[in-house]
């Protein structure tokens, strides 16, 4: 039997936004004289908004707020043409739809920008809950989160199962012991992961449909 219930990550799951998200932050990095930093880029990908600037204030201490204000309004300029939807997301939402498979989002984005931003996308409508952030004390890589979704969704951890694509994302799910498909958008996969019975990985949408349907 497949899962009762998937819950989705936004950004590079859902929505195409993590490239926009590194344009953005090499823009800004050359807008300030500065190489990019490949590194703290991976540390700042699933990260929420306030732990951005908890980071940049560990690598560029005097310019922190700066460079955190000015990469969020290059990033809110490069989407100001239209919200980016990841190839064939809307034909998965729809195979779930018609499993009856209820699903949520659970992002590291606030849970009022999720919501503007799935409505431009025209995916909110399929999700019955959509998280932010700003819901739980603790954003990932803290499985708080993902235990609020399981909550609001009324199943047991066991019978959902998580999509990720960020390695923030995904210790966020393993830590909450529900079955976690990493299906990667610009990060490689950390190599401890596969040591998680919890643990698996998708190449491609398609492979994490089936894994979802293959699901026992």
């Amino acid at each position: 039997m497949p899962p009762k219930a998937v819950i989705c990550d936004m950004d590079g799951l859902l929505l195409d936004t993590e490239r926009l998200s590194e344009q953005s932050f090499r823009a800004c990095c050359e807008q300030f004289n500065l190489g990019f930093d490949a590194a703290l880029f991976a540390e700042l990908t699933g990260q929420s908004g306030p732990a951005h600037l908890r980071i940049l204030n560990r690598y560029l201490p005097d310019i922190a707020e700066e460079f955190d204000s000015r990469w969020k309004q290059i990033y809110h300029e490069l989407l100001a043409d239209g919200v980016p939807v990841k190839a064939g997301i809307p034909a998965f939402l729809e195979k779930m739809k018609a499993a009856h498979i209820r699903l949520a989002v659970a992002t590291s984005s606030r849970t009022d920008k999720a919501h503007r931003y799935l409505d431009m996308a025209g995916l909110a409508s399929y999700f019955s809950h959509i998280l932010g952030s700003d819901l739980v004390t603790h954003a990932k890589p803290a499985p708080d989160i993902y235990l609020l979704a399981v909550e609001r969704l009324a199943v047991s951890a066991t019978s959902c199962m998580v999509l990720e694509d960020s390695n923030n994302g995904v210790a966020a799910a393993l830590a909450s012991q529900i079955r976690t498909i990493h299906l990667p958008d610009t990060q490689i996969p950390a190599k401890a992961f596969a040591e998680n019975p919890q643990y698996l990985h998708a190449d491609t949408l398609a492979m994490a449909e089936r894994l979802i349907f293959q699901a026992e």
